[in-house]
């Protein structure tokens, strides 16, 4: 469905049962004076007459009573499209949250910034962007009370709005997605309203896991992971690699990681983030530091992690870097990568994390460093097996995926390998002088994606 952008303005004089298209729209799509059409936006519609006005430029005049029955929002440069006898108006963008604050200048809290920017991003092409939580959904009337970002009151304000032809899931946890009422808000919206919903669920590691180190063409890339390890496996494991993490199979941000190291005459090093401390244990025996961190291998705690072989990553200044790659879908339904952050771990850091002590540098820089002639090369290959992985990912994964965030290694001899897929990455990337563009290149791909999915492209 070929969109293109007009200028939509509701007008007292205009006919109450007729909208009044410009002369221009109306060669365009072929409208004869009178014709009966379909008017859609969202979930409301209605069937009206048209009348080809004497106005230059692509134009659409409603009456009010027709704009209130269609509730359109706002007017003004909006996306349109015409097919079939049906004038389509939008897409309606949805970006479901939780954490509403009430608070006018930031509805959602931290996260409003964040949504400003998503909204900001995809504004050339003149979608219609509320965000929502579920409580806001008023099911009797067919109805969300979406908050908009309106620059020309320069803040917030809710507007009963229709339902949305996309839904940009951006719950921020587990804890808070796993909620009824949130589940319940998905499932209606993705089977009676056919809303399009992308990027729906946290990933499993594990599962996930499975899905790549099972594919021809991703198994290269994974490290050899061990879900609810035995200390026979600990064993083992580290006798081929000297090294191991210890994650929690549904942790994120690097909570619960422990790297675990051994040295045949010192014993076994542990080392894990408390609080604001890193924090360095050293034990005889592997059993004994099993027994002080989870009670027992048979715990039930211990038993929701899983063990990966550690890499012997390339370093900046002694500290081991991994990349941040950050994915989108573009208009096309084309994976891009959008950026690769390099980044260092804190010092006595287990992880690479900003809020553990991490930081974030250029990565033409380091891989120039580091690889001297051989760095473009070593990128491509970052590239190339970030698209390979999205492409097998999504092959497997329920609904579809517009946005990824990958935690990647480089070793020494530029072997590329994958610790972690984010289905919802944070973007703190972003906030680094060298990655601002890709910021708003990766909130452009919400909106472009989006209109690829509600078929305006």
């Amino acid at each position: 469905m070929n969109s293109i952008i007009s200028h939509i303005q509701i007008h007292p004089q205009t006919p109450s049962t007729a909208i009044v298209i410009s002369r221009s729209l109306a060669d365009l799509w072929g409208c004869a004076n009178g014709q009966s059409i379909r008017v859609e936006l969202g979930n409301k519609s209605l069937i009206t007459r048209v009348v080809r006005g004497k106005i230059k430029g692509y134009r659409i005049f409603f009456h009010p009573s027709m704009a209130r029955q269609l509730l359109i929002p706002y007017t003004g440069q909006v996306r349109v499209a015409f097919r079939g006898k049906t004038l389509k108006l939008g897409p309606i963008i949805g970006i479901l949250t939780t954490g509403f604050t009430g608070n006018p200048v930031t509805p959602f809290g931290v996260r409003t910034f964040l949504f400003k920017g998503f909204i900001q991003g995809g504004e050339e092409e003149k979608p219609i962007t509320y965000v929502f939580t579920p409580d806001m959904v008023d099911w009797q009337n067919r109805t969300i009370s979406g908050w908009y970002y309106l620059h020309h009151k320069n803040g917030w304000q809710p507007i009963v709005s229709p339902f949305p032809d996309v839904v940009y899931e951006r719950v921020p946890n587990r804890k808070a997605e796993s909620l009824s009422h949130v589940q319940s808000c998905l499932s209606r919206l993705r089977e009676s309203y056919h809303c399009k919903i992308f990027n729906q669920g946290f990933f499993n590691k594990w599962s996930i896991h499975q899905l790549l180190s099972n594919h021809e063409i991703t198994r290269e890339f994974i490290p050899e992971t061990v879900l609810s390890p035995s200390i026979g496996t600990l064993h083992k494991m580290l006798e081929r690699h000297s090294m191991v993490y210890l994650k929690p199979n549904t942790g994120s941000l690097g909570m619960g990681i422990f790297r675990i190291t051994h040295h045949p005459k010192e014993g076994y090093y542990c080392r894990f983030h408390q609080g604001t401390k890193n924090v360095l244990h050293r034990f005889r025996s592997l059993e004994k530091l099993i027994s002080h961190y989870f009670g027992s291998p048979q715990s039930s705690r211990f038993k929701k992690y899983l063990v990966q072989q550690g890499i012997r990553l390339i370093r900046h200044e002694n500290r081991p870097v991994d990349f941040r790659v950050h994915m989108h879908k573009d208009g096309s339904g084309e994976w891009k990568v959008v950026a690769i952050a390099s980044k260092a771990a804190g010092s006595g850091c287990v992880t690479t994390h900003v809020r553990t002590g991490g930081s974030i540098l250029p990565t033409d820089e380091l891989l120039a460093k580091t690889f001297r002639e051989n760095a473009r090369s070593v990128e491509a290959s970052i590239r190339n097996a970030a698209i390979l992985i999205a492409r097998a990912l999504e092959e497997q994964v329920n609904g579809p995926l517009g946005e990824l965030g990958m935690d990647m290694g480089v070793d020494h001899s530029g072997r590329v390998w994958l610790f972690e897929v984010n289905s919802k990455p944070g973007r703190h990337i972003f906030q680094h002088p060298s990655y601002k563009d890709a910021g708003r290149k990766s909130a452009k791909y919400i909106t472009d994606y989006s209109l690829k999915l509600a078929e305006f492209i």
